[in-house]
């Protein structure tokens, strides 16, 4: 499981860095490495906390792994990490609309808009490709039953005729 604790850090150094960075006069389109980690650090909370519901849905020797810490603990780590991360996002935002840079806060915006848009219809293509592969192989295994059962039929029949047939002696 990812370490929300370290996420959480990472996201904190790259605000403050982002906020010095900008305090003594660079423009925020400088401060792309601190951005990525932030936007980072965020993803892999967001993924923690995902695991951690599918972990709650897991089999039960997944929950025997967890058991070392309590249910409660995880959930609350990541909540509140979340949280966290969620405020720092906004008053980073607040800090480039009052430092006269909110163009980039919406520029960055809409660009992971777009990406996600575009990742959601990647992930439902493929998604949509592989229920078609599973559907025509689920036909051809149905087409060669129904062509090998009646293969079979046809042989004993065949094979039946050619017993009953009088013979023209």
């Amino acid at each position: 499981m990812i370490e929300v604790a370290v996420a959480l850090a990472t996201a904190e150094a790259a605000v403050e860095g982002i906020k010095k960075a900008i305090s003594v006069g660079r423009q925020a389109k400088d401060c792309l490495g601190e951005f990525m980690q932030l936007f980072d650090a965020q993803d892999q909370i967001q993924k923690a906390s995902n695991e951690e519901r599918a972990k709650k849905q897991g089999s039960a020797m997944q929950q025997e792994a967890a058991a070392n810490r309590s249910a409660m603990s995880e959930a609350l780590e990541s909540v509140i990490a979340a949280r966290r991360v969620r405020e720092m996002t906004d008053e980073l935002r607040q800090y480039l609309i009052w430092s006269g840079q909110g163009d980039v806060w919406d520029e960055i915006h809409s660009e992971h808009n777009a990406i996600v848009q575009r990742r959601k219809a990647a992930e439902l293509a493929a998604q949509r490709e592989a229920e078609r592969l599973a559907k025509q192989k689920r036909e051809r295994a149905l087409i060669a039953t129904v062509i090998g059962t009646g293969g079979i039929i046809l042989y004993h029949l065949v094979n039946y005729i050619i017993e009953a047939w009088p013979d023209g002696k």
